[in-house]
Formats: structure tokens, sequence, C-alpha cells
């Protein structure tokens, strides 16, 4: 698998795997504070792949 398509997979699996995990401890956390996680990990997204384009560009 070449580099850019590892990396891209990296980001997207790892995108994905914040809102499973909150589905699956929906009852610990508050709604506040998934909103929040949630909100922070697509800004976090959002940079990473706008890195990754220009890395690889």
């Amino acid at each position: 698998m070449e580099d850019k398509k590892f990396f891209y997979l990296l980001g997207v699996i790892s995108y994905i795997s914040w809102p499973l995990y909150f589905l699956m401890k929906l009852s610990e956390y508050p709604t506040s504070d998934i909103v929040e996680a949630l909100t922070f990990i697509t800004v976090v997204a959002i940079f990473y792949f706008i890195i990754l384009y220009f890395y690889f560009d």
C-alpha cells in the first residue's frame, strides 16, 4: 500500500472510531462532552487531511 493511501485510511479509521466509541459508551458521558469531543476530532481531522494533501501534493 502506498504511503498516501495508508495515511488517508489511517485518518478515516481514527475519525470513524470516535463516534463509534461514544455510541458504545453513550450512558457514561454527558451530551455536552460528546459534542465537544466530536467537534474537536472534526477540527483536528480537517487539519490532518489538509496537511496530508499539501505534503503529498
